[in-house]
């Protein structure tokens, strides 16, 4: 039998695959304890598969062994039904396993076949994790985390908890039949956590390091109020990435190396607060960002925080892992090409262009605590036009200007007549005027009062398609801007072309693709687009964009004309008149 024919044989059987995988893994665990853990021979593999095999009499032994070993009793508390498996699938699972010839350890054979019901971090992203914690400590603390390849990247023991009942079932099975030095509790580290100070009960246990890959974005309604270990300072709603953070800086005394959403480095709320208290603890010694993709369940794209309690320093390390030069295909799949390559970039902080450089927190602060790997890790392109910024006095936009995205108008079918227009809408060179999706308001309108265009109004697209740029004309028809577009309105029509034009410009863009978080739905938000520094001109600078805005249009104008001639040369294939 070779590898890659057991989950057939196994699917084959008259038993849900899941149940198969699980009960032939259990066999295969107790074979291994009979000859050394198991001492009454009554109850051992070998006596029972050497007569009738009856699952009855197989429950009654697990019952029995469920008294001393965890493992029968993690297995007996989510599987009932043992008594309903019929002796020829339990004979036709002790062969597989007397076979002998299947090598897959545990985690990759539960996580392969999705007999783990939520998603599993590879060994690459596992390794990583490991390696960035990068000390001398003995063990590792891991909360939360489902699947356990991490297990398999370290020697050191594990001190793992979390709350899923499967995962103690698997935690018993890595540890007799992979020979991994873990131990596992199960309760939920958030309500209950096991690992207590055995001096003063009254305190978490402290560990060196602590490695998470928390749940993505879980959300549940927990009451920290009266949590006895004080760990709850920022966490709020039902989102608990904050507060599976702060338990995991509860219990860390050196290093911590937590993956999280991309988006818990940029979004304002209590994210930030946390970010903010992260800073000014000066706790957080690198960012180091995934590439899309690297997960096989799911799209979610994630990002390393590093934590160093001990650090001296005042920077922060961040690192862009989407630079291509770190990855390969391997199928379908997108893997990293060179672990170590990164671990040295990592050990040495090393500065290299559009790929790793140090900010400090000061700069950090000035960003309002965003930790945007796009904010700091810039191409040299964007180094360049910085440059040129430098040789001008600049004014933050929100002092100049009103700031707003648009809100989401529902078409009620009845009611005032408005056009949406979205940035597909927008006019490439000159005033737009009209056009757009056509909706009917009628419960909204004191909104649509507050929201509607008027002349002047500068549009920049931030949601989805970033950085197209559209200035309103005279208005003839009522309009909106759709969600995905910042307003910028300014009091005079001046100021507001000479905004128009710099958003277009190189510059503009530049900077605007610096303020870009996510890629599966890239968005700049309104208060990145507020702080934009805006360049002072003078008189002779102000003309000259005036005659490039009209010189524009007239560029677009021969443009359109000479599309025109090549249009009616397609319709005339015979050079008709």
């Amino acid at each position: 039998m070779k590898n890659k024919n057991i989950f057939d044989i196994l699917g084959t059987l008259n038993l849900v695959q899941e149940q198969a995988i699980e009960l032939y893994y259990l066999l295969k665990a107790w074979k291994i304890m009979s000859a050394n853990d198991i001492k009454d021979d009554n109850l051992r593999y070998a006596t029972f598969f050497a007569q009738k095999v009856e699952s009855k009499k197989l429950l009654k032994i697990f019952e029995t062994l469920s008294k001393e070993h965890n493992l029968f009793k993690f297995y007996l508390n989510q599987n009932s039904n043992l008594l309903k498996i019929d002796s020829n699938v339990l004979v036709a699972i002790y062969n597989t396993v007397e076979d002998d010839t299947f090598n897959m350890n545990v985690n990759d054979a539960f996580c392969n076949q999705k007999v783990i019901r939520d998603y599993c971090v590879s060994h690459q992203v596992a390794e990583l994790g490991v390696k960035l914690l990068n000390n001398n400590s003995e063990n590792i603390y891991v909360p939360f985390t489902n699947g356990f390849s991490y297990v398999y990247q370290t020697d050191k023991k594990i001190y793992a908890e979390n709350q899923i009942p499967q995962n103690a079932f698997i935690a018993e099975l890595i540890k007799i039949i992979d020979h991994k030095n873990i131990e596992f509790q199960l309760n939920n580290p958030l309500e209950a956590p096991a690992y207590i100070n055995p001096d003063a009960p009254h305190l978490l246990q402290q560990f060196e390091s602590v490695l998470s890959f928390p749940p993505l974005g879980l959300r549940a309604k927990i009451d920290f109020s009266n949590d006895r270990f004080n760990r709850f300072k920022i966490h709020k709603g039902s989102n608990l990435d904050v507060a599976h953070f702060e338990h995991i800086l509860a219990q860390c005394k050196g290093k911590a190396v937590v993956l999280l959403p991309v988006g818990f480095t940029y979004r304002s709320g209590i994210e930030e607060l946390f970010r903010k208290y992260l800073i000014e603890k000066n706790y957080l010694e690198a960012i180091v960002q995934l590439p899309p993709n690297i997960h096989s369940a799911t799209s979610i794209e994630t990002t390393f925080f590093v934590i160093n309690k001990k650090k001296e320093d005042d920077q922060v390390l961040f690192i862009n892992l989407k630079n291509e030069q770190f990855l390969k295909r391997d199928g379908r799949k997108i893997i990293f090409n060179n672990i170590d390559k990164i671990i040295d970039i990592y050990k040495n902080k090393e500065e290299i262009n559009a790929i790793s450089t140090i900010i400090s927190i000061d700069e950090i602060e000035k960003n309002s605590y965003s930790l945007s790997i796009d904010r700091y890790v810039i191409s040299q392109e964007a180094k360049e036009i910085q440059e040129v910024l430098a040789f001008y006095k600049t004014i933050e936009l929100q002092k100049i200007a009103e700031v707003r995205r648009s809100q989401l108008f529902k078409d009620e079918g009845e009611g005032k007549e408005v056009n949406e227009i979205s940035p597909s809408d927008f006019a490439k060179a000159g005033f737009t005027t009209g056009g757009g999706k056509l909706k009917k308001i009628g419960s909204q309108y004191n909104k649509y009062q507050t929201y509607k265009l008027h002349a002047y109004d500068v549009l920049v697209s931030t949601k989805g398609t970033i950085g197209k740029v559209a200035i309103i004309g005279e208005i003839n028809e009522p309009l909106l801007a759709s969600q995905a577009s910042q307003v910028i309105r300014v009091k005079d029509k001046q100021t507001a072309m000479e905004l128009y034009m710099f958003f277009k410009s190189d510059i503009g863009q530049a900077m605007l693709k610096q303020l870009v978080a996510g890629t599966a739905m890239p968005q700049i938000a309104t208060s990145e687009i507020k702080k934009m520094q805006i360049p002072i001109l003078s008189k002779d600078e102000k003309k000259q964009v005036l005659l490039n805005f009209n010189n524009e249009i007239e560029l677009y104008n021969e443009i359109e004309k000479i599309n025109n001639d090549i249009r009616k040369i397609h319709s005339n294939f015979l050079g008709e008149k």
